[in-house]
C-alpha cells in the first residue's frame, strides 16, 4: 500500500493499519497481539501471517478496509513486525516469500527455529535497531527510541527481498555468533532427557549430572537458550533441569503461544507463577530477600520466567546466564510443585468443568 510507515505509540485520532502491535489505534487492525480488531478472515497465528492474507486480497477489497487510513503504523519493532509490514507496504514483492517471511516471523515471535537461515535472518532484523551494531548505525546515532524504530523499519522493509531470500553473507557480523550459541545449545540439548508431558503442554529437559553447556563463553552450568528449547514449536512450557555437585539449576520459560491472539487459541490456562516461587520459597527455605531465591517475572507478560537465583533477569533473555543459582530442591519436588500449579490453573466452576472434554482428576 502506498501510505507512509511510522512507529505509533498513543491511539491518536487518526485512522491507521495497525501492523503487528495493538494499541488502540482507529482504523484497520492486521495484528496478533491481544486486544486487536483484526477481521476474522484475515486472522493467522502471526502478524506476517495476517498480513500476507491482507496481501492476497485484490487491490479493491485491500482499499475498502483501509478507507480512510492516513499510515501503515506499528508501536514497536521487531521481526515479525518488519515483515508484516512488508507484506502490507510491497505485496507484490512479499507474496512470492510467503513461507520465508513466516518462518522468520516465528523464529522471531514464537522463538521456533523453522531453519537456520530464518534464524540468522531474524536476527539480521533484529540487529538493525541496535544503534551499535546495526548497518545503518549512522542514521540511528542521536535518535529516541520511536525514531529508531522507525527508521529501522523502514530499512527492514528496504532490505527484505534480499535478506527473505537467504542473501545474509554481508550481514554475517550480525547472526554468526548467535547461530553458533544455537547449535551448541541444541547439541546440548540432543545430550539431555526429554520428559514430554503433552496433556500439560510442558517439555522438561534435564542435562546429564554435572553437564554444563558447550557454547563458547556460557557459565559453567547448563543454560540452553530460548530458540533451543522452542525450536520444534511442541510446547508452550519448557523447564530446563541442570542437575550437579553444588545443586541443581531450574528455568522455567512460558513461551508466547499463550499470550498473542492465535487463529486457533491454545487452551492452557498459565500457571501462577507467583505462587508457584513462593511454594518453592517455602520449599527451599528461602525468602525473596535473599541473595538466591525462587524468582519470576509478571505471568501476563508476553514470555515470562520463574528461576532459581538472582533477581535480575531481562525479559525475553536468550540465555539465563548469572541469574542461574543452584537450587537445594531435588527434581522430584520442583516438578511436583510445577505440576501442581498448572492443574491449579484450570479451576473452573462445576458446571464449566461438567463441560470440559476430559477430566481435571
Amino acid at each position: 500500500m502506498d501510505l507512509p510507515i511510522r512507529i505509533q505509540t498513543e491511539p491518536g485520532t487518526e485512522r491507521v493499519v495497525s501492523v503487528d502491535g495493538s494499541w488502540g489505534a482507529p482504523g484497520l487492525h492486521l495484528s496478533h497481539w491481544p486486544g486487536n480488531a483484526t477481521p476474522r478472515e484475515l486472522k493467522h497465528d502471526l502478524s506476517t501471517g495476517i498480513a500476507l492474507h491482507f496481501a492476497r486480497l485484490p487491490a479493491r477489497d485491500r482499499e475498502r478496509l483501509a478507507r480512510g487510513c492516513v499510515a501503515l503504523a506499528n508501536n514497536h519493532y521487531d521481526s515479525d513486525g518488519a515483515c508484516a509490514m512488508f507484506a502490507a507496504h510491497r505485496p507484490e514483492a512479499a507474496l512470492p516469500l510467503a513461507s520465508e517471511l513466516l518462518a522468520i516471523a516465528a523464529a522471531g515471535d514464537f522463538f521456533q527455529v523453522p531453519s537456520e537461515q530464518a534464524f540468522a535472518a531474524c536476527a539480521t532484523l533484529e540487529a538493525l535497531a541496535e544503534p551499535g551494531r546495526s548497518p545503518i548505525a549512522s542514521a540511528l546515532a542521536g535518535t529516541t527510541g520511536r525514531e529508531r524504530y522507525e527508521l529501522a523499519t523502514r530499512a527492514a522493509v528496504q532490505r527484505l527481498p534480499a535478506i527473505a531470500r537467504g542473501d545474509l553473507e554481508e550481514y554475517r557480523p550480525l547472526w554468526e555468533a548467535d547461530l553458533e550459541a544455537l547449535r551448541a545449545d541444541r547439541a546440548d540439548l540432543a545430550r539431555a532427557a526429554l520428559d514430554d508431558l503433552v496433556h500439560l503442554d510442558l517439555r522438561i529437559w534435564v542435562a546429564a549430572p554435572g553437564a554444563t553447556s558447550t557454547r563458547r563463553g556460557a557459565p559453567a552450568r547448563f543454560d540452553p537458550g530460548r530458540h533451543a528449547l522452542f525450536a520444534d514449536g511442541r510446547a508452550d512450557r519448557v523447564l530446563a533441569v541442570g542437575p550437579a555437585r553444588a545443586g541443581t539449576t531450574y528455568r522455567l520459560v512460558l513461551g508466547t503461544l499463550s499470550w498473542f491472539d492465535l487463529a486457533a487459541p491454545r487452551t492452557q490456562p498459565r500457571p501462577d507463577l507467583a505462587a508457584l516461587a513462593r511454594r518453592l520459597d517455602e520449599l527451599e527455605g528461602t525468602r525473596r530477600e535473599d541473595e538466591a531465591a525462587w524468582r519470576c517475572q509478571s505471568a501476563s507478560g508476553a514470555s515470562p520466567e520463574l528461576w532459581f537465583g538472582k533477581a535480575e533477569m531481562e525479559s525475553f533473555s536468550e540465555h539465563a546466564g548469572e541469574a542461574l543459582c543452584p537450587s537445594a530442591l531435588d527434581a522430584t519436588r520442583v516438578k511436583s510443585a510445577l505440576i501442581d500449579a498448572l492443574r491449579a490453573a484450570w479451576a473452573f466452576p462445576e458446571d464449566e468443568a461438567e463441560e470440559l472434554p476430559f477430566s481435571l482428576r
